[in-house]
């Protein structure tokens, strides 16, 4: 019987061999399965095992109340509205958040707000506010500057006579980073067995582009540090970002070949385009919502109708001035489908976090409602659907890790 990892208790014995995401043995078969195995299966990226008797995927030994498995069923039903279930593996991961949210329900949680059509025609403009997102960003609008410890951390990075002390020292100069960077090294993101308490030790055990591309993420978040508009909470931006990007390295893991901090980083900058748009123009993207929901279009297509440009096109352009390495352009660019016909690792790793951290309802994004991945984008994985409850399992403590990290 083949059972999720998250649904596996221990006593179940394997009925076969059991190897890692990368092909690697990791126990055999008639094994009884006990606490320390279920953490291998997770470090691993095991997504479902066969095993002798047990629950199958998704089960569980008791029924929920019908009063509460309704109530979810009915707000989940909300969450995905707009979704194309159609597309893999939307079904999954809404039997696993209905799972979900009949659990909060039965703790006595209150279920986050949706926010649903306000009704009545909508005043949409004959023509878009811009030509494009490159005339938008020379608009005049003001825009955070970029801290310059990333630019010199690239320069260290590029110099091929510097090495790790040497980044260790570039950084160590910027108390604030030093102190996130140490955190998240030492957060359930990597789980080393001791903890590490020197920059040079985080360097050698994460890699120098490891350490640079979270470096980006402290620092684009320090960019934007501060900033605040009445029409949205920068809080809950971040607090979706920050879940994407969890849900971006753990997909990873179970990926072979794939950088995952790389894949944490496009997680991190994934909506940052819509960031800038919320900034500047809160009341224009409440419109683009509005026709969204209208009309049946995507996000993307709505946004397009009202500036002349969607937040993934202006993010690819913002990075153009930013100097974000093209590899962590395209993710972001790339989430809601390619751009160049190209398909992106990175970019479906993305677009299918995206949908995860929206159907659970880490912060706001499209207002609560979930974006379908992109066609294409999960069977670019090559993972089996019980990736999906595995993944979301694995996610919960390392995001309420990070948000502390990062003080949501």
């Amino acid at each position: 019987m083949k059972v999720f990892v998250g649904d596996l208790k221990v006593g179940m014995r394997l009925l076969e061999d059991v190897k890692g995401a990368n092909g690697r043995f990791l126990l055999a078969a008639d094994t009884i399965l006990e606490e320390q195995h279920l953490r291998i299966f997770n470090i691993w990226g095991v997504s479902e095992v066969e095993v002798l008797g047990g629950n199958r995927a998704g089960e569980d030994d008791t029924e929920p109340d019908p009063h509460l498995q309704a109530q979810a069923e009915e707000y989940v039903e909300g969450v995905f509205a707009y979704a194309n279930m159609s597309v893999a593996p939307m079904k999954v991961l809404k039997e696993a958040c209905i799972k979900h949210f009949v659990g909060e329900l039965e703790k006595g949680n209150a279920l986050p707000e949706i926010l649903m059509p306000i009704g009545g025609d909508l005043d949409i403009p004959d023509a878009p506010l811009f030509e494009s997102a490159g005339v938008f960003l020379k608009s005049g609008i003001r825009l955070a500057a970029f801290p310059d410890i990333y630019y010199k951390i690239m320069e260290t990075l590029n110099d091929p006579g510097a090495g790790s002390e040497n980044l260790a020292d570039i950084i160590s100069k910027d108390s604030g980073l030093s102190a996130k960077l140490i955190s998240l090294v030492n957060s359930p993101l990597y789980g080393f067995d001791l903890p590490v308490e020197s920059l040079s030790r985080a360097v050698s055990l994460v890699g120098t582009d490891g350490v640079c591309q979270l470096a980006l993420s402290v620092s684009v978040m320090e960019a934007f540090k501060g900033e605040h508009n009445v029409g949205f909470s920068m809080e809950d931006f971040w607090k979706h970002s920050l879940a994407c990007a969890v849900f971006c390295r753990i997909l990873a893991q179970q990926v072979p070949g794939i950088s995952q901090d790389k894949c944490f980083v496009v997680g991190m900058l994934h909506d940052i385009g819509q960031l800038i748009m919320l900034q500047q123009y809160s009341e224009k993207i409440d419109l683009a919502f509005q026709l969204r929901m209208s009309r049946k279009i995507s996000y993307c297509k709505a946004e397009s109708i009202v500036f002349g440009f969607d937040h993934c096109e202006l993010a690819g352009k913002l990075f153009e001035l930013w100097n974000i390495p093209p590899s962590i352009t395209a993710g972001v660019v790339g989430h809601h489908g390619g751009r160049s016909g190209k398909l992106c690792i990175e970019s479906a790793i993305c677009s299918v976090a995206d949908a995860m951290a929206v159907a659970m309802q880490y912060g706001t994004d499209s207002f609560g409602l979930i974006n379908t991945p992109y066609p294409g984008s999960w069977d670019a994985l090559g993972l089996p659907d019980g990736a999906v409850v595995t993944t979301l399992s694995k996610a919960r403590r390392q995001i309420a890790d990070i948000l502390a990290i990062f003080g949501g």
